[in-house]
């Protein structure tokens, strides 16, 4: 298995490990060292992908697909707590549609960098 799939799985699995926590009582710096605990998992996550390199293209298409799934993941997700938010609370949280548009313009903004670029 590839290392960065092995890092990928382990954060997830850390942070499968800690959302199950925010169900546990917990006093408050708990929670700030947790969240702390998640941004550094995060960076680390982030910085992986950064830092790999493919060695062919079929390592770079399976690459590109889990990109592209994760983004559309990603939106679906925002679109149904969305839609959650508008028909059952009557109240959207404006970061949801920050995040979504966050999404839309950086894709948008690295593909006309990208097409420039070659």
């Amino acid at each position: 298995m590839h290392p960065t799939i092995i890092k990928e799985l382990i954060a997830l699995l850390l942070l499968l490990i800690f959302i199950g926590l925010f169900y546990v009582s917990m006093p408050p710096m708990a929670y700030a060292i947790g969240y702390l605990a998640v941004v550094a998992m995060f960076a680390v996550f982030v910085g992986s992908l950064l830092k790999s390199t493919d060695r062919d293209e079929r390592e770079e298409k399976h690459r590109m697909v889990a990109a592209e799934s994760g983004f559309v993941v990603g939106g679906v997700l925002l679109l149904v707590a969305i839609a959650k938010q508008t028909f059952v609370m009557h109240d959207v949280d404006p970061w949801l549609f920050a995040a979504l548009v966050g999404m839309l313009v950086a894709r948008l903004v690295v593909r006309i960098y990208l097409d420039k670029k070659n």
